[in-house]
């Protein structure tokens, strides 16, 4: 797509991952991306997000009327403003001796006595109509200022991702073989983003009662799509923004000294495979086709099997997606921040003023620093956390600009450490992954 005038406008999504209270990362971001894209002459028309993701997509799309700056300026208010208790319910309180019973309840297999949850998020749901103006939203949609806004959640009786879909386009078609069913939504609800945000253990499962056909039980999308970037491009984006928690390029392998697992290491590990390792996963695939199975501007392709197979199936040839990324430089970055803040304010005698955090730093990993802080970075909704939270955000959005002043890049070279000197070796490797992705469909 050109940037000339009179040529048609880029479609632009923005692809935000689920994390908890690391949204605040993705604020922070959205804070320099935004009015950096309008100054371009470009804006974002479509939104995917997953848990946290797609609270921020949601509220995105409901601003995407206004002016960039104020956009900015909004999101990082109401980030600012958001505490603890907008999210979830005191875990020291009242209700810790009935939540122990309703534990007790489950081991024993008691009937009609069950603990859907760790936490209770009940003040999400009043907190979501007072972040997100629907009408507005809705209105936003149907007026184009934005093409679609999509959250993913996953069903529980069914199985497998959905995608929720408020547009006034075209839905993507569901195939057979698809790993994601699309559902288009008449008016998206906090249901809908609930269901987004419930994750397993932690949150109760969120019951979705529209559309009736997609009527489920379901928990955070993150367990099965979390970084719904095939949803956009599906939904026709021509290029993406995505924003995520750790470093997209692979890190230095190093040495390590194997230690005794505790249960925050098992948890934090589990976090990272559904929550952070899809992300990596999906932008590498997206850059090997770029890299060798887009059409060019001659219309061939590094692949020719990959163009007829697509063909066959009434599917388009892969196009070339440019991309930005916001991510941290570090692995473990937002981790070290969540476990810095916590020794700072709620470590030691400072944590009877909050004892929640204290607790749940018991439970999630007492003395294993690492994990604490990975865990501990998912559910603390401190102001502190928060505004470091938003200022790396938005340090890495800038990092991504001066690196790349004209936006976009498509180069997979320069973003994912591919050497691609070596032709030969990477054209086997991800030819094999378009021929297992083809067997998938």
């Amino acid at each position: 797509m050109a940037d000339d005038a009179g040529a048609t406008r880029p479609k632009i999504a923005i692809v935000l991952p689920g994390g908890g209270a690391r949204g605040a990362y993705e604020a922070g971001a959205l804070s320099v991306l935004l009015p950096a894209l309008e100054a371009r002459g470009e804006q974002i028309t479509i939104a995917c997000g997953t848990s946290v993701g797609a609270i921020n997509a949601a509220f995105l799309g409901s601003l995407a009327d206004r002016p960039a700056a104020e956009q900015a300026q909004i999101v990082l208010a109401r980030w600012r403003e958001m505490r603890k208790g907008d999210v979830i319910r005191p875990i020291i309180g009242p209700s810790l001796p009935l939540t122990g019973l309703r534990f007790l309840g489950e081991l024993l297999e008691v009937p009609g006595v069950r603990l859907a949850s760790v936490m209770d998020p009940t003040p999400l749901a009043g907190s979501l109509d007072a972040w997100v103006d629907w009408d507005q939203l809705q209105r936003n949609v149907k007026h184009g200022v934005m093409e679609s806004v999509c959250v993913v959640a996953t069903a529980l009786t069914r199985g497998g991702p959905v995608a929720f879909v408020h547009t006034d386009g075209k839905v993507p078609p569901n195939r057979q073989a698809s790993d994601v069913r699309y559902v288009r939504v008449g008016a998206l609800k906090a249901e809908h983003v609930r269901a987004s945000a419930a994750i397993p253990l932690l949150f109760p499962p969120v019951e979705v009662t529209s559309p009736a056909s997609a009527a489920d039980y379901y928990i955070d999308g993150g367990t099965r799509l979390n970084s719904p970037i095939a949803p956009a491009l599906a939904l026709g984006a021509d290029r993406v923004i995505v924003i995520g928690f750790e470093p997209f390029a692979a890190p230095p392998v190093r040495p390590v000294t194997p230690v005794q697992p505790r249960l925050a290491d098992v948890t934090a590990n589990i976090l990272d495979g559904l929550l952070v390792d899809q992300v990596a996963a999906d932008l590498h695939r997206l850059a090997s086709v770029n890299t060798f199975y887009a059409e060019s501007a001659g219309g061939s392709g590094f692949s020719q099997a990959a163009r007829n197979h697509r063909t066959s199936q009434g599917k388009k040839p892969y196009k070339k997606v440019s991309y930005a990324l916001v991510a941290p430089q570090e692995k473990g970055e937002v981790g070290a921040m969540a476990e810095a803040v916590f020794r700072r304010h709620y470590a030691g005698w400072r944590g009877w003023r909050s004892p929640d955090y204290p607790v749940l730093s018991r439970i999630l990993g007492g003395g294993r620093t690492r994990s604490r802080g990975e865990l501990l970075s998912f559910l603390m909704f401190d102001e502190h956390f928060v505004e470091r939270l938003l200022e790396a955000g938005a340090a890495d959005a800038q990092r991504w600009l001066d690196r790349h002043p004209r936006f976009w890049c498509a180069d997979a070279a320069h973003d994912f450490q591919v050497d691609t000197a070596d032709v030969d070796g990477l054209r086997e490797e991800q030819v094999l992954d378009e021929f297992r992705a083809m067997r998938r469909r």
